[in-house]
């Protein structure tokens, strides 16, 4: 079952990463300018993959005629009728919205509130989801867009079977990274408010 190796690969991902950034001691602040530099060094790489296989597609301009049932959850199931380097061209550009989305809300988490582990997880998770990328594997890598691989590649929920596994959608694989990052965050906001709450206990019994 590749889907499911896919999700338990990333599981040990996140889970792995979270335990090593708390045994080394990579949130102390003297660490964070080398962590921010690997994050931007593997967003840049990565955007500029995206743009690369984008050219690829460009280039070889496969007008073959694919026609489909609009597979988007939700959907009302429209036929679509288009040419597969359209299709890929609009997967690409899907990707790498999605990837901007996700910087986004990295960038915010840590110069807000200081968090470094969405920095640390989002250096690793998006290689391995570009790596397991239809698009990616059949431009960059020449596998035969059929099985799993086949158009169209259908969304799958990003935190189906416990865990954000890299579905075959081209813009499913940074959803996950971005919903990932957001669950590595660590739980300040919880300890304050538990804080705030001992606090007022302890008033109250100084009242009385």
């Amino acid at each position: 079952m590749p889907g499911m190796q896919d999700q338990m690969m990333q599981l040990v991902v996140i889970f792995g990463t979270m335990h090593l950034v708390k045994k080394l001691g990579l949130e102390s602040p003297e660490y964070a300018p080398f962590i921010r530099s690997a994050y931007a060094v593997t967003t840049v790489a990565i955007l500029a993959l995206t743009f690369h296989l984008k050219g690829q597609i460009q280039r070889r301009n496969d007008t073959t005629a694919l026609e489909y049932d609009d597979p988007t959850p939700g959907s009302q199931q429209e036929r679509v009728v288009t040419t597969v380097a359209k299709y890929d061209l609009g997967e690409i550009a899907k990707l790498q919205k999605s990837s901007l989305f996700t910087v986004a809300i990295v960038a915010f988490m840590h110069f807000k509130f200081g968090y470094i582990q969405p920095l640390i997880l989002q250096s690793l998770l998006p290689l391995l989801n570009l790596y397991k990328n239809p698009l990616f594997q059949i431009h960059m890598l020449g596998k035969p867009a059929t099985d799993s691989l086949k158009r169209p590649w259908v969304p799958e929920n990003p935190f189906a079977a416990l865990t954000g596994g890299g579905g075959a959608a081209a813009a499913n694989s940074s959803s996950s990274s971005s919903e990932a990052a957001a669950a590595a965050a660590p739980e300040g906001g919880n300890a304050s408010g538990s804080g705030k709450e001992e606090t007022r206990k302890e008033e109250t019994r100084k009242d009385k």
